[in-house]
């Protein structure tokens, strides 16, 4: 039962990066697969039975009661974006830097907490108490191994075989982020909250997080993830997954069956990711009207003008 179900089904908390990670060596290239993240991912890769579909609904309900109670009484902003977007790309210092001051402005930013843009916006919050060129610093380490893996997804085979090869390539691209987390002293870190999911178990969470509400259940994450950004949901550049989030959001904002007012709607547009190559706006306007569309939607390359358009009116 331990390899069909490694972690508790009940929680008072959300996890922590050192729960979630316990057990990871930056010498060992093997070492990730021993961690509980890994052991909870390589689970789902298992056969299912209803047992531990049950222990996987009980373990994600207690992560939504922590997850609720953290979150009480605080401004929330989520940054969503592309998995794939490099750690070297305009992008990533740009969303880091964003998450960043919505962090100084006392916004506790949230995400799906996965690579690319999701571990922007962490890093963004963890070095938020630091001077300026704490980030730079931070992403030209980041760039000694800049892109994703594009293996990952062959991690784990169904049935639990692990591929040993992808494995090391994974624990190369973590390296650089646990060793700038290790140089930081625990006091000195910001505060974010990541939202993963095991479904998506091959994209591990950033450990940039400081708090970690990771989920069975793609749909109940995804869902919630939205649903908890009352102050807002940034955009970053992204593929897919990112649309169907910003169409996710849109459903929620028409209908109000998730919360009672309008959550704002931010684009940033680098390079024209919104404005040239996904164009949103004609339809945003169709479903919005052009009063709520320009009261709650922005779409701009500006960060200045993203931070005041988020700010408490």
């Amino acid at each position: 039962m331990q390899d069909a179900f490694p972690v508790l089904p009940f929680r008072s908390e959300v996890y922590g990066p050192d729960e979630l990670f316990d057990g990871f060596d930056l010498d060992d290239p093997t070492s990730y697969g021993r961690t509980p993240d890994f052991r909870a991912y390589r689970s789902t890769r298992l056969a299912p039975s209803r047992e531990v579909g049950m222990l996987r609904a009980l373990h994600d309900q207690s992560i939504t009661d922590a997850r609720d109670s953290l979150l009480l009484g605080r401004r929330v902003v989520a940054v969503m974006g592309g998995h794939a977007l490099g750690r070297d790309a305009p992008a990533y210092a740009e969303v880091a830097a964003l998450a960043r001051d919505l962090t100084r402005e006392g916004v506790l930013v949230v995400s799906g907490g996965g690579p690319g843009a999701m571990e922007a916006t962490h890093l963004g919050a963890l070095l938020a108490g630091h001077p300026a060129g704490a980030l730079a610093d931070a992403i030209a380490h980041l760039t000694t191994v800049a892109a994703f893996p594009g293996t990952t997804s062959r991690l784990v085979a169904p049935g639990g075989a692990v591929d040993d090869v992808t494995l090391a390539a994974l624990h190369a691209w973590q390296r650089p982020a646990f060793e700038l987390l290790a140089a930081l002293p625990a006091d000195q870190r910001g505060e974010s909250l990541a939202v993963p999911t095991w479904f998506y178990g091959h994209e591990p969470p950033t450990p940039f997080a400081s708090h970690i509400a990771k989920y069975f259940s793609n749909s109940l994450r995804e869902d919630g993830l939205l649903a908890i950004a009352e102050d807002g949901v940034v955009y970053a550049e992204g593929r897919a997954g990112t649309v169907q989030e910003v169409f996710q959001d849109a459903a929620q904002n028409v209908y109000r069956v998730v919360r009672d007012r309008f959550s704002p709607m931010v684009f940033l547009d680098t390079g024209g990711a919104w404005s040239e190559r996904l164009l949103v706006e004609p339809l945003l306007r169709e479903l919005f009207g052009d009063d709520a569309f320009e009261a709650h939607v922005r779409i701009t390359p500006d960060p200045v003008e993203i931070l005041a358009f988020l700010r408490p009116g």
